[in-house]
């Protein structure tokens, strides 16, 4: 399980250090592609695969079905770690999140999201007390 959250730089190559603590969680290699509300999910080769099985057992010519596939394993991306421990993201993820050089991974148990700074603080500053009452009332916490 993933949990915390952690700042990092991303260098001019779109490089950057997976932090220590989720590494190992990971494994090597492992799935970057997009995610939800503009950030970026890196999921373990377990998760993926679940994931994958999940919109493949969808109808073939089911829009919404192909959709997903399209939004999700269009753009994923197989990721090893280089020496240094650190991964690359390609442009098209980098521009699907609006990463430039200040990210935040933020581990969400299965799956880690990597956000720009930027659009975090900005997620982050439109969650209010009322709406995580709301939302836990409906999820029976």
């Amino acid at each position: 399980m993933f949990q915390g959250s952690h700042p990092y730089h991303i260098d001019d190559k779109g490089r950057l250090k997976v932090p220590a603590d989720f590494v190992h969680g990971l494994g090597s290699p492992f799935t970057i592609t997009r995610g939800l509300d503009g950030c970026l999910w890196l999921l373990p080769q377990e998760e993926w695969l679940k994931l994958v099985n999940k919109l493949d057992s969808e109808r073939l010519v089911d829009q919404r079905a192909l959709m997903l596939q399209r939004y999700f394993v269009g753009a994923a991306v197989t990721a090893p770690l280089d020496n240094q421990g650190r991964l690359t993201l390609s442009p098209v993820l980098r521009a699907h999140a609006g990463i430039e050089h200040e990210v935040i991974f933020v581990g969400v148990g299965s799956k880690i999201e990597l956000w720009s700074t930027q659009r975090w603080n900005e997620y982050q500053s439109r969650i209010s007390n009322e709406m995580i009452e709301e939302y836990a009332r409906a999820a029976g916490l």
